[in-house]
């Protein structure tokens, strides 16, 4: 009996039909979901605060702003000292003046500018001493998913997609609900690293989740849509934190309709290319009759017979059995993972590290973070126009390289010229934005079904190495302020260069045995 390839019966059965709008919206659900983890930008900001000072402030917390704070605190350059006052004068009454200026002295109360409750507030991390507590949150953040996500991608290729995108949202829902009644500075930190490291498999389960259920023509869009899912969670994100003046409720708001991922076992079906993969052949045609249901078409139980190898088929025992060591005995491959995780690095270091090296936008802090994740939105619409068009490896080469371009013109621009250096660092970060989102199609495409989701998590992983330096490159700016953009157009440049040695993918099927993903080639 022939065999029948898998894409050829899902063009059959529609090629976005009914069944991939309604998996499309509840992946993309998760995706949203999955960005809560980015919610330590919120919770460990540094607030404005001074002194308390009990000469002037009585027994009761009164206003920040005060008529006499420049007599009682002294200014480091322009800003109030947060952590040091003037002692309290010789003379025998308590006037609020009466301060020895020449002798400053530390305090252990302090009076908040607002209201909002942050960890700062909360465990009393305060002072330039204790900063170091609030910045390294986020490398935990980083370390968690950096451990972890290979593990996820072992349990995805072995267990399923669904099974890892649901266990990890779950978890991650289990760990942030603990998180917001953490009781010292301690118990946050350990479950911020639980949160991000048993979570870590939460979107590229869903990620590969949604781009297996796609025909390659509708790789992109599929593509498209889980990149702008994930812009809408940071908006949201921004918006909650908006409204909850505390931090633990603001976890408890986000993180509580997580609990609702579990009816994803029976309302998502799970990857039928990975149960095909597989050999669970009855399971993999039960799906496809729900395509074929959800989409109003037909297919016939002849054509369902002819899908893939069958059972008995010794190929299709060889496509079970394989593993990473055997991905990695091919030197194509290996080649191919290690230029991919560069490439992964490249891209993560310099969309983050053109993040914090950009100048601060003055006003709300919430909304600009609503702003910056909106703006990643044409970049995303820019890839869905040209990923199909010029081609995987065309749009990955020259938006790394326009963005490496731009972080070099930055550099030779004058000082003077603020609107010219503007337009160079923003066509920086949208290029690089465009080179992310292609990234992760590009992985997916390259590697066999079988280890689709474990290689993509040792790539990830190298990613997570990229963004946990990036919040340092800063420091290099107090050697050279250019040396920063230097290392960004380098990094940018060299990673566009080697990724002219992948093949080109578009319109390909997916591998589903490494024999296939080493001879993948354009059709």
């Amino acid at each position: 009996m022939p065999s029948l390839d898998l894409d050829d019966i899902l063009t059959e059965l529609g090629h976005f039909g009914t069944f991939q709008k309604r998996n499309y919206l509840l992946i993309c659900l998760v995706i949203a979901f999955s960005v809560l983890p980015l919610g330590y930008v919120f919770t460990t900001r540094s607030s404005k605060y001074r002194c308390f000072i009990e000469e002037c402030d009585g027994d009761t917390a009164s206003a920040y702003e005060q008529d006499w704070l420049q007599d009682a605190i002294p200014l480091k350059e322009t800003e109030l000292s947060r952590c040091e006052r003037f002692a309290p004068g010789n003379a025998s009454d308590s006037a609020c003046s009466n301060f020895d200026r020449g002798n400053a002295i530390t305090c252990d109360r302090f009076i908040f500018e607002n209201g909002d409750l942050t960890i700062e507030r909360d465990f009393n991390v305060t002072c330039d001493e204790n900063l170091w507590m609030l910045t390294i949150v986020g490398s935990i953040n980083n370390i968690g998913e950096l451990v972890c996500l290979p593990l996820s991608g072992y349990i995805s290729d072995k267990y399923g997609r669904r099974s890892m995108m649901v266990i990890s949202a779950l978890l991650s829902t289990f760990c942030g609900l603990m998180k917001s009644f953490s009781w010292n500075y301690i118990t946050y930190v350990v479950m911020e690293f639980l949160d991000t490291s048993l979570g870590s498999g939460t979107y590229t389960a869903a990620y590969i989740l949604a781009i297996e259920i796609v025909v390659p023509e509708q790789r992109v869009l599929g593509n498209t849509l889980v990149a702008c899912a994930f812009a809408l969670g940071e908006a949201l994100l921004g918006a909650v934190a908006w409204m909850s003046p505390s931090w633990r409720w603001m976890m408890r708001f986000l993180y509580t309709p997580g609990v609702l991922i579990t009816l994803y076992f029976w309302c998502v079906p799970e990857s039928v290319r990975w149960l095909l993969s597989k050999g669970r052949w009855e399971e993999g045609r039960d799906v496809l009759r729900k395509v074929a249901k959800a989409n109003g078409t037909r297919i016939p139980d002849e054509t369902l017979q002819q899908l893939g190898i069958r059972k008995d088929d010794p190929e299709d025992e060889e496509k079970q059995g394989e593993s990473i060591r055997s991905a990695l005995r091919s030197p194509v491959l290996l080649f191919r993972l290690i230029n991919c995780s560069f490439a992964w690095c490249c891209c993560t270091f310099v969309y983050y590290g053109l993040t914090m090296h950009s100048v601060s936008i003055s006003g709300n802090l919430y909304s600009n973070f609503i702003a910056v994740a909106f703006i990643e939105m044409p970049a995303y619409l820019v890839s869905y126009c040209t990923l199909d068009k010029i081609g995987r490896k065309s749009s990955l080469a020259g938006s790394l390289m326009a963005s490496g371009a731009a972080c070099t013109a930055f550099i030779f621009i004058p000082e003077a010229n603020a609107v010219c250096k503007l337009i160079a660092f923003l066509f920086g970060k949208f290029s690089i934005t465009i080179a992310y989102t292609t990234l992760y199609i590009y992985t997916t495409e390259m590697f066999p079904t079988n280890l689709r989701h474990s290689l993509l998590a040792v790539c990830s992983m190298f990613g997570r190495l990229g963004s946990m330096v990036a919040p340092q490159i800063p420091l290099l700016a107090r050697i050279s302020p250019t040396l920063p953009l230097i290392m960004f157009g380098v990094m940018a440049s060299a990673s566009g260069l080697l990724s002219l040695l992948f093949p080109e993918t578009l319109n390909t099927k997916l591998p589903d045995t490494i024999s296939e993903a080493v001879h993948i080639q354009k059709e």
